[in-house]
């Protein structure tokens, strides 16, 4: 054989061998999840490997990078969303769509809306079920989650965002039973951190996770599920839809007279939104809430702000989901979306959060809250890190 050919032989194989080598026999998926019918992203779809517990959930912006041994090559993607049509595709099928996008139709059946009064009794006896049933549908021992959080604010354009890695524990599980309570025994610290630009003042060391945890519906209250309120609430039903071939039930809701003790908010205007109930087992798959409000507080609904500039035209969209593992649902995914008027200037500001990780059998305690930080990125830890679900 000609020698240069040879050499040249070498040089190809080495190189296929060292892109298997750098890829460390795994696979990676990118793309995006629309609507079909309204091309925007759907958030905290499902992207999960049938016969195994990988999977991952897409972002605020639909968005996914699913990463798995190669050995899975053959294995079926399905990808679902409550109040989707899901979709199945094989793993090499996927693999072979660099930055593919996903669309999703929409499904749904039944009735249409309705506001009598003997389906409102209906429908507050289902939330009423619901409650009932957290003790049999979530998590009521002492867990951990891991998950990933993103902040993006914008002010005329110009963005910040943080990124950070948190670790939550919560003392009780999902036991209901008051602000405090839930206070006292969920805490959270945060591991990693990773910002768009340096640190310029105070304000980029908070953590802001706090409306994180209380926009869990299931596990805190002052909201559509409390029972001591429901009188506080109108109800009716906004049909039915399937979801893993489980039926569900949607039913919209908007407080009468909003306040502290039904929303959580002390300058609440307006109350509504929508909550997805898996009429199988009576448990929440997904929670909207549409809030406007008189003023915004940067640091939480659990804290107390002297001296801000006054908000106006507040308007907040909080959207919650939970995902099923072994015999209970856990806290999946978390997207708060806000804007407000500061000054004659246009702010808004996105926070994300993902669990990544559900920690059941050994817990590790956190105490208490940690509401500023200063933590150095490590760019090494950022490199190799994904938002993939493990158990």
């Amino acid at each position: 054989m000609d020698r240069k050919l040879f050499l040249l032989l070498m040089l190809i194989l080495g190189s296929l061998t060292i892109c298997r080598a750098q890829n460390d026999g795994k696979i990676t998926i990118k793309g995006t999840i629309i609507d079909g019918q309204t091309k925007e992203p759907v958030a905290f779809a499902n992207l999960g490997l049938l016969g195994t517990v990988a999977g991952v959930a897409s972002d605020v912006d639909g968005r996914f990078e699913l990463t798995i041994p190669d050995k899975y090559s053959t294995h079926v993607i399905r990808v679902s969303a409550v109040g989707y049509a899901p979709q199945e595709m094989k793993v090499y099928e996927a693999q072979a769509k660099p930055d593919f996008t996903i669309i999703l139709r929409p499904v749904t059946y039944g009735i249409g809306e309705v506001d009598v009064y003997g389906q409102l009794l209906i429908y507050k006896k289902m939330l009423q079920n619901v409650v009932s049933n957290i003790n049999k549908n979530y998590i009521i021992r002492p867990y951990n989650y891991e998950g990933y959080f993103k902040y993006l604010t914008r002010t005329d354009g110009q963005e910040k965002v943080k990124e950070a890695t948190v670790t939550i524990y919560d003392a009780e599980g999902y036991r209901r039973e008051d602000v405090v309570s839930a206070f006292n025994e969920v805490n959270y610290k945060f591991n990693q951190v990773r910002r768009s630009e340096p640190a310029a003042c105070i304000w980029d060391g908070l953590t802001y996770f706090d409306d994180i945890l209380t926009a869990d519906i299931v596990r805190n209250t002052r909201n559509v599920l409390d029972l001591v309120n429901s009188r506080d609430y109108k109800l009716k039903s906004k049909g039915k839809l399937v979801y893993e071939g489980d039926s569900v039930q949607v039913i919209a809701y908007q407080a009468v007279n909003p306040s502290l003790s039904t929303t959580g908010d002390p300058s609440v205007q307006t109350y509504n939104g929508e909550i997805y109930i898996n009429l199988k087992d009576l448990a929440v798959l997904k929670n909207v809430t549409e809030i406007t409000s008189r003023d915004f507080n940067r640091l939480g609904r659990n804290l107390v702000t002297v001296g801000e500039k006054p908000k106006s035209d507040v308007k907040m969209t909080i959207t919650t989901t939970y995902k099923k593992l072994r015999s209970v649902y856990f806290l999946s995914g978390i997207q708060i979306v806000y804007s407000y008027q500061e000054d004659g200037k246009e702010v808004g500001g996105e926070m994300e959060y993902l669990t990544t990780r559900v920690n059941m059998d050994t817990p590790t305690p956190v105490k208490g809250r940690i509401y500023y930080e200063d933590i150095q990125a490590n760019e090494e830890f950022w490199n190799r890190f994904s938002t993939y679900f493990e158990e």
